[in-house]
């Protein structure tokens, strides 16, 4: 992710969120594999994204959410990865997304670990209660998000969106016990990544050489990033902190 920052900093990508990607991979000389979601804001209001594996995004208006992204899965709890490696997914396999915001709409992105604890109507919920739009509700919100997800995370009895995708595809209890009223449930331990940002508009933004906004247009701001590593090992899908390009400063 510091050389998607880096290379959104240096140069003009024109808005196409595969290119930026690609950009960072050929960059990238680590080993090792992560799924990964970019967005890019351009100063129309549309929202350009790429996205390789199971990071996602969901924008609310209205409280409601109006898009979200899918996730990407070679089978059941195995993503697809980004990689450096030659035999690994690159930009090509990247879903890419196009959508127009609205003010006051609300930008949620996340590693696996919020969506496969939360439900979209949690994800809701929540977000009903933080006010806004400032940076502190944004904040909030993605604190929020981050906490509740780690809870469900650790819940053996919560019957959270990873254990109900499980049942969906083959995997649950074993016979006997179904017998005896017992059924799959719990959350997924995993490192949590939040960001939340609110869609305003601004009459006198701050320019910059790289960014000219229209003052009319809609901007992301007021961003709040929450993080929760709390699960005890390194995640074996190596999901990395989401990156959001903020062209204005609240």
């Amino acid at each position: 992710m510091a050389n998607a920052e880096a290379v959104v900093s240096s140069e003009e990508m024109d808005f196409d969120a595969q290119m930026l990607l690609e950009k960072a991979r050929t960059a990238t000389t680590s080993i090792g594999a992560a799924t990964v979601i970019v967005a890019l804001l351009e100063k129309n209001g549309s929202l350009h994204g790429a996205s390789v594996g199971d990071c996602g995004l969901r924008i609310l208006r209205r409280g409601r959410i109006v898009f979200a992204t899918q996730p990407q899965q070679h089978y059941f709890d195995c993503p697809y990865q980004f990689s450096s490696d030659p035999g690994g997914q690159s930009a090509a396999d990247a879903v890419v997304f196009k959508t127009d915001l609205e003010q006051g709409d609300m930008v949620v992105l996340g590693s696996d670990g919020l969506f496969d604890n939360l439900y979209d109507q949690d994800i809701e919920s929540v977000l009903s209660t933080i006010g806004g739009p400032d940076q502190d509700s944004a904040q909030r919100g993605a604190n929020a998000l981050a906490v509740l997800a780690s809870k469900h995370s650790r819940d053996t009895t919560y019957e959270s969106p990873y254990t109900k995708e499980a049942i969906q595809k083959g995997f649950d209890v074993p016979w006997y016990k179904r017998i005896l009223g017992h059924k799959l449930t719990g959350g997924k331990l995993d490192d949590i990544t939040v960001i939340v940002a609110h869609v305003v508009k601004e009459k006198h933004p701050s320019f910059s050489d790289k960014a000219i906004i229209d003052p009319a247009a809609p901007n992301l701001q007021d961003i709040g990033v929450g993080i929760s590593p709390f699960s005890d090992s390194p995640p074996k899908d190596g999901v990395e902190e989401p990156f959001l390009e903020k062209f204005s400063q609240g």
